[in-house]
Parts: C-alpha cells; structure tokens; sequence
C-alpha cells in the first residue's frame, strides 16, 4: 500500500473499537512474552478468561511478575496461569527459556511475541544495539527454538498452532537504507555505533518494528502447519517509551493524550489472530504491508536478515542449527 499518511493513521486511531474476540481455549496452551505490564498484562487478562489449559506468562522481573500474576488471578478468576522469566536482551535467558519449554510443555498452541522498548539512545548489549537485541534478535531465537514444539502439537493434536508478533504502524513510516543493505551483514552494519548516529537512532525503534514485519514473513516461508501473525495495535496508553529521553518521551505522550487507544483496547489485537479460527471478519483486518517490505529491496533485505539471523542463533545456540535442518523448509 501506498505510505499512510497523517489524515489515514488518525482514521485509524479514532475508529470504533469491535470487541474483544474470544474463543474457548480449553485444552490448549499459550505462551505470552511480556506479560507483567501495558498491553502484555491487558491481553493475559483476556487470554486468562478463555480457560487454557496452561497459560505462561513471562517477565523480566520475578517480584513484578508475580505481583501481576496476583493481579490477572484477582481479575479473573483464573488460577493456573504460571510466571516464566525470560530477558530477549540476554541470548542466554532465551535459550534457557526455551529449553524450560523443551522440557515442561506438553504441547503449545498458540505463542504471541510482546517485544518492545524504545530509545533513541545507542546502548550495546552482547555485541548488538540495545533496541534491535530485544526487539528482533531475541524473539526470532525464540521463535525458531519453539518451532518444533509448535510442529509436535500441529502433528499430535492435528490444529494449527500459532504465532503472534507484536509489530507496529511505525514500520509504513521507515526503511532499511542502501548502504545498510548493501553491507556484508545488515544487522552488523545497523548495530555499528559508527551508524548508529543520533539521526539513526531517532528511528531505531521504526527499523526494529519493520525487522519484525520481514521476520514474520520470512518465518511463515520457511515454516509449515504454522500460522505466522503480525499484528499492530495502533497507538496506545502504555509502557513503551517510558525510558525515552524526555523530549521524545513527551511528544509521545502528547499524542497518547490526542489519539491513543486505551491500554485494554490495545491488548485486544492480541486476541485479533483467534477471530481466523473462528471463520469470521468481525475484527481483523488483513491489510497490505509497507511499500518498502514489498519491494525488491525488502525482498532483499527479508531473506538476508534471515539467512544473518540463522547464522547468529547457531553460532549462539547449537540447537537452532538441528531446527533449521530438520524443521524449515526452503523458501
């Protein structure tokens, strides 16, 4: 589609709100990454009263984890959700996650991928920029660790597992520059402090939301008997942000209190993937991705962050090299 413009994303952020989809989740598990807070806690809250069976939520932070733990419970009535601990910014968080989910699931149906921070401030963690680590790295580890789990619940209960990824309307407004893609390694290049100039940075966290979009669609190339969702929830009242410098922090909460969704609202996209089961259109619309991700050069950039991404995880994590062989599938 064409770059949406200002009169169009304020279309959109003043719409009616539909409901919030539902469905009986009896005898399925869901795995919710950041839940503790924003519209991770919201969604847990509308996931909690569709009765999984299991239902893992995940924090950074034990003690604030559990105080949410406490509070969905209270809210719902619902007692068998269980806290897991995971840092996206910390590979060895997520392979330990992930082998903790290796062991203990019995199967996992649905997987939604809440990743997000923003910053315009350059911050290295492990050899990569902060926001790109927890954004984009972190959860493609994730996701391709628990691409055999989700395929022996495909396999042995015959349904269609899912995964969910958290993106953002902020991608139709960035793309992946020329000397980024032509580099020997795009996410090297994007994670060098050199590049990462103040200029860079101001749109860092557009760049991790449009890696997340390609992700996604390279993900569901290489993957079968998975649906692979992104999904945008619009502008909503949140954390995100929060650890902004002040002048960006503000301008954003300036247009939180102009256009914003609701933090509850928000969190109903998470549900959104649940109305394709259910043979219906009242509240998801498929719409067309940016320009940039359907271009040539977003072809360019799909498969070759892929191919960079694969490469990392197996260099970090011997496992993810097993999964690519055995599991994906050539595009």
């Amino acid at each position: 589609m064409a770059p949406r413009t200002h009169e169009q994303w304020v279309a959109d952020q003043t719409r009616p709100m539909p409901a919030v989809v539902t469905a009986d989740l009896s005898g399925k598990t869901l795995v919710l990454i950041g839940a503790n807070t924003g519209l991770g806690f919201e969604a847990a809250k509308h996931f909690a009263r569709m009765n999984p069976a299991r239902l893992v939520l995940t924090a950074r932070d034990e003690a604030k984890g559990k105080k949410a733990l406490a509070q969905i419970q209270a809210d719902t009535g619902y007692s068998k959700a269980e806290l897991w601990i995971i840092d996206l910014a910390k590979f060895s968080s997520v392979i330990a996650f992930a082998d903790k989910a290796e062991r203990e699931l019995e199967r996992l149906d649905i997987l939604v991928e809440n990743a997000g921070i923003m910053t315009s401030v350059y911050e290295q963690v492990e050899g990569w920029e902060k926001t790109m680590h927890t954004n984009n790295l972190g959860p493609g580890l994730l996701a391709i660790r628990m691409i055999p789990k989700m395929l022996e619940t495909a396999r042995k209960h015959l349904v269609t597992p899912r995964l969910v990824v958290v993106a953002s309307d902020v991608h139709y407004w960035t793309k992946i520059e020329k000397d980024a893609i032509a580099s020997p390694s795009i996410l090297e290049r994007l994670s060098d402090k050199e590049y990462c100039t103040k200029e860079v940075m101001d749109h860092r966290y557009h760049d991790s939301k449009l890696l997340n979009i390609l992700f996604a669609r390279a993900l569901q190339l290489h993957v079968t008997a998975i649906t692979v969702n992104s999904v945008t929830p619009g502008l909503c009242f949140s954390g995100l942000g929060s650890d902004a410098p002040a002048e960006q922090a503000e301008r954003l909460q300036t247009r939180r209190q102009e256009y914003a969704f609701t933090t509850e609202e928000g969190s109903r996209w998470f549900t959104a993937p649940l109305d394709l089961w259910m043979t219906r259109t009242s509240f998801v619309a498929i719409v067309e991705e940016s320009d940039f991700v359907i271009s040539k050069d977003g072809k360019i950039v799909q498969d070759k962050v892929w191919d960079e991404m694969l490469e990392i995880f197996g260099r970090i994590d011997p496992k993810v090299s097993k999964v690519a062989k055995t599991y994906l599938t050539k595009a």
